[in-house]
């Protein structure tokens, strides 16, 4: 997202939180908790309401002006590879690491493509000082690096070297990447078999490029070569 459009989603989203809630302040959209219409969205059992609010955000995911990129690490599948005799050099070792280094290749075509070449900045969900300084050092060593496929001085070129890190509070586009990364996971756990609550509302909004192969889509899932025609499947299906 440009910072306008920043802008517009938060105006959107505390439109719609007025509308449902008499105190919208700090009223965060969070999944699954918002599908199931668990603590603040339990409406006392009003399943109409929860319905409709529902409805609303699935609007304000299909309306909102952005690009969306995402990875899904199958965890137990990634460490049988990292343990083996003979692990991939190119391929961080920690899951989290992993992820944000995938996510950045897709993001760096999705930039390098943009004809008014955009400087992209990396902000996060604030995990805690540790969890926080892993990050920033993965995707520092990536912008330094680079990867098996792009060299560090694209990275360089095309990202800011440093990482924001935001508390979900209150309307920011970190309720989409909630939202977004709660659907990766459940599609995934499914092994891409079974679409969840919001797949349908996502999907457009995917980075795609070209033939859609070898990062020029937004959305990952490693290791995947049990399920690549599924995930193929996926992919042709959102091709404009």
């Amino acid at each position: 997202m440009s910072r306008e459009q920043l802008e517009d989603y938060r105006r959107r989203a505390d439109e719609i939180k007025r509308q449902f809630f008499r105190d919208p302040n700090g009223v965060i959209f969070h999944d699954p908790h918002l599908r199931r219409g668990d603590d603040v969205f339990a409406f006392r059992g009003d399943t109409l309401k929860q319905q409709e609010l529902n409805e609303a955000v699935n609007r304000l995911i299909q309306e909102s002006d952005y690009v969306a990129f995402g990875v899904g690490i199958r965890k137990k599948l990634f460490e049988n590879l990292s343990d083996g005799d003979d692990p991939d050099p190119y391929l961080p070792g920690s899951v989290y690491g992993l992820a944000l280094h995938l996510l950045l290749e897709r993001f760096l075509d999705f930039l390098a493509d943009r004809q008014d070449r955009p400087l992209g900045a990396v902000t996060i969900e604030a995990q805690g000082p540790k969890e926080d300084a892993a990050h920033q050092l993965s995707v520092v060593e990536t912008i330094l690096d680079g990867t098996q496929w792009i060299p560090g001085r694209a990275f360089q070129q095309y990202v800011r070297p440093g990482v924001e890190f935001l508390p979900k509070l209150g309307s920011h586009p970190l309720e989409l990447s909630d939202m977004f990364a709660r659907d990766i996971f459940e599609w995934i756990r499914a092994e891409c078999s079974v679409e969840p609550a919001r797949w349908k509302s996502f999907g457009p909004q995917i980075h795609q490029r070209g033939d859609m192969g070898m990062g020029k889509f937004g959305l990952k899932i490693f290791p995947d070569s049990d399920i690549r025609d599924a995930i193929e499947a996926h992919r042709a299906s959102l091709k404009k």
